[in-house]
């Protein structure tokens, strides 16, 4: 957590989107807040910790830039989650406009960090009834950056804090205004890792019990195998985050997900791995664009 309580990763993950759309040609997802929602000591405290980290010669040829944005710019791209924090993105986002044409009328970002979705919505989105659910301090955090940014907040956008770990989300769906009987669309990205497997499994159960059959969900998660095997390319970037107070904590088997999902009331419509996500939005780019090596996103139905 930083110092007012926001979540530190959901603030890189909006600079790497910053820093996408900045440097890749064409970009994945055009975020034009993405950089406006992080404040400039939090970027120059990012930048700081890179080069802190960084071996004699690399720290000397980025302190050369002596720029915070051309800092981030050459060094975000090769962190090993760039590339998913954008795709999962893209692939969430196509898929609700996919949804939307099939009559989904309510969008529920399930801990919507510093996404700016709801500032820059397309067309296709304005009759949508949007819910931003998160955890109090990164929500709280992220309206404070909204107005400082003078945002035009639509009318279709309900704000709704809540603690995922201490209110089961269908309770949370219960108190908001949340429909239960028109098709929804969920994104659940980047928080899987983060939460014990019971909170998890009763997120997504969540999903299937409160929204009408027919909706659908996509969610980002890790291959518990590669987890368990800790592999050492992978200690080190787990130990940084349990010292900033976020651990890696779970993860889903690809090959027992459908069933898992079954059991608490969906259904697998697809599991992208990082070969299918470097295949489908990877080939051909000539910035080195690529998935990572263990996250998966995935996209479930509630049957009808």
């Amino acid at each position: 957590m930083t110092g007012d309580g926001a979540s530190r990763t959901a603030l890189v993950a909006a600079l790497m989107r910053a820093v996408h759309r900045r440097t890749a040609r064409p970009p994945l997802v055009d975020d034009p807040w993405a950089a406006r929602l992080v404040s400039a000591e939090e970027q120059a405290e990012l930048a700081r910790r890179i080069l802190d980290a960084a071996t004699p010669d690399v720290h000397a040829r980025l302190a050369a830039l002596d720029d915070v944005d051309a800092i981030l710019d050459a060094t975000l791209p090769r962190h090993p989650t760039y590339g998913g924090v954008v795709l999962r993105s893209r692939v969430a986002e196509d898929a609700l406009a996919d949804a939307v044409a099939r009559g989904a009328g309510q969008y529920v970002l399930v801990g919507a960090g510093f996404d700016s979705f709801c500032v820059r919505q397309p067309g296709f989105a304005r009759g949508l009834a949007i819910f931003e659910i998160d955890h109090p301090a990164t929500q709280a955090a992220k309206r404070e950056r909204l107005a400082a940014c003078d945002a035009d907040v639509p009318a279709n956008v309900r704000f709704v804090a809540a603690d995922l770990a201490r209110e089961p989300l269908a309770a949370v769906l219960g108190r908001c205004g949340f429909s239960a009987t028109v098709p929804a669309f969920f994104s659940w990205l980047g928080v899987t890792i983060y939460l014990p497997r019971d909170a998890n499994l009763a997120t997504l159960r969540g999903v299937a019990t409160a929204a009408a059959g027919g909706s659908e969900l996509v969610f980002t998660y890790t291959d518990q195998r590669v987890l368990d095997a800790r592999p050492p390319a992978l200690e080190a970037q787990r130990a940084r985050l349990a010292a900033a107070g976020e651990p890696w904590v779970s993860g889903f088997d690809p090959t027992t997900l459908a069933r898992e999902l079954a059991a608490v009331g969906l259904f697998l419509v697809e599991d992208l791995g990082p070969r299918e996500l470097a295949a489908r939005w990877c080939a051909g780019r000539s910035d080195g664009l690529t998935p990572g090596r263990i996250g998966h996103v995935a996209r479930a139905r509630v049957p009808r």
